[in-house]
C-alpha cells in the first residue's frame, strides 16, 4: 500500500479494526467530523456492492482489499474509483422519489467524469438501515469525488486508489 505521501492532502486514520488500517481519509484543513462514532462505525461494516459486466459482482469493504476492483481498474485503465450516492442525504431517510431523483441527477454529474459506471448498492449488515442504492464510477479523484459527494449532501464517500483498497472519507 502507498504511504499518505502519495496524497499530501490527505491523512489516514487507523481504526480499531488493525486491518483497516488507513481506513478513513480526511483533509488536514478540514475541522474534525461532526458526524457520530456510531454512524462512521455503520460505514465502516457495510458491505458496498457492485454488479459490472466484467466480472459479476463486486463487494467492497472499507479496508479491504479488492483483487476484483483492482483487476477492473486495471483493465478499463483506470487509477482510482469512488462508490457514491445521492440517498438519504445527511443520512435522514428520504422519500422514494427524491431518492430517485438525487440518484438521477448524480449519475448526470457522474457520466460527465466517466465512462465506467456501475450500480451498486449498499448494505448494512445488521439491518437497522435500508439498503441504498449507489454506483461505483472509476478514473474519478478525490478532489472530484469529494465534490460531488457533498453536493449531494453526504455524509461520506468510499474513495479507491490503484491499490483498491476503499478508504471512507468524510465529508461533514
Amino acid at each position: 500500500m502507498k504511504k499518505n505521501q502519495d496524497r499530501p492532502d490527505f491523512t489516514g486514520f487507523s481504526t480499531k479494526n488493525p486491518d483497516q488500517g488507513q481506513a478513513i481519509l480526511w483533509g488536514k484543513s478540514i475541522k474534525p467530523t461532526i458526524l457520530p462514532k456510531s454512524l462512521i462505525d455503520s460505514y465502516l461494516a457495510a458491505s458496498y456492492q457492485v454488479q459490472t459486466d466484467r466480472d459479476g459482482r463486486i463487494s467492497l469493504r472499507v479496508g479491504h482489499r479488492s483483487a476484483r476492483l483492482s483487476t477492473l481498474l486495471q483493465t478499463t485503465g483506470n487509477t482510482c474509483a469512488v462508490y457514491i450516492t445521492a440517498c438519504n442525504p445527511e443520512s435522514r431517510i428520504t422519500p422514494l422519489a427524491a431518492n430517485q431523483a438525487a440518484m438521477a441527477g448524480l449519475y448526470e454529474q457522474l457520466a460527465h467524469q466517466s465512462p465506467f459506471i456501475y450500480r451498486g448498492e449498499s448494505i448494512d449488515p445488521s439491518g437497522k438501515w435500508p439498503a441504498e442504492e449507489s454506483f461505483l464510477a472509476l478514473g474519478i479523484d478525490l478532489p472530484v469525488a469529494k465534490s460531488i459527494g457533498s453536493k449531494f449532501g453526504q455524509n461520506a464517500i468510499v474513495w479507491m486508489d490503484s491499490a483498491a483498497i476503499p478508504h471512507l472519507v468524510l465529508l461533514r
